[in-house]
């Protein structure tokens, strides 16, 4: 798998670390272990997805709302230790 590159300059964790594992683990099945190796993109990519296709856009308004909540969940995540 490839290193995080914010995680190798910082030491901290980036709102996406463990996404690679996270994807993997879905692929065998394990939803689970998926769920808690990144919750917030477990949660985020469904809701995404769904958001996406019903309306085929994400506006400029969306994609500011969804780097903020990305931005706080880096945050939250390194605070703690999760």
């Amino acid at each position: 798998m490839l290193p995080c590159p914010f995680h190798l300059l910082t030491g901290l964790n980036c709102p996406f670390c463990g996404g690679q594992r996270m994807m993997e683990a879905l692929l065998h099945g394990q939803i689970v272990h998926a769920f808690w190796l990144n919750p917030a993109l477990a949660v985020a990519l469904p809701i995404i997805g769904v958001w996406w296709l019903w309306k085929r856009e994400i506006s400029s308004r969306t994609a500011l709302v969804m780097l903020g909540v990305a931005v706080a969940w880096g945050i939250t995540r390194n605070i703690l230790s999760i």
